[in-house]
């Protein structure tokens, strides 16, 4: 019967260290954290312009004629990623809300109609909220 206090002991010693040993792997990892955020808030007051990233070609120091031509193709880039943009949208967004009408009229199929009036209800609020933010990003562009 001796060995039962002394396996309690050894179990609660055990309890101890693991506990110790998670607060100070705990500490370890704060004090990281904190190092690479310091780091990166450092790393990223060097690296922007007004809160944004520099373009990798400025910080290889390009002369003015350079920067003429990298403009030009940047401006020809921004263009083309536009009409691709849109192209996409009109190519797959008709296909992107059919199939969410789809996905929806099913659920509506497994619901009694109570739970219908809530879920359309729930709808019409989320989709409301999208048009809105989709509206204040327009804003914002303009």
């Amino acid at each position: 019967m001796e060995s039962a206090p002394r396996m309690r002991l050894i179990t609660a010693l055990m309890l101890v260290v693991v506990f110790a040993s998670g607060v100070i792997v705990g500490f370890a990892a704060d004090t990281q954290l904190d190092a690479r955020h310091a780091e990166a808030v450092e790393a990223d007051e060097s690296g922007t312009r007004e809160g944004r990233r520099v373009p990798m070609y400025e910080q290889v120091g390009p002369n003015e004629s350079q920067m003429t031509s990298i403009d030009s193709i940047v401006r020809h880039h921004r263009e083309a990623m536009g009409k691709l943009h849109r192209d996409f949208r009109e190519a797959y967004t008709p296909r992107y809300e059919a199939l969410i009408e789809e996905t929806r009229v099913a659920i509506k199929g497994v619901l009694d109609p109570a739970q219908v009036m809530a879920y359309d209800s729930l709808i019409a609020e989320r989709d409301q909220r999208r048009a809105e933010e989709r509206g204040r990003r327009d804003e914002d562009r303009d």
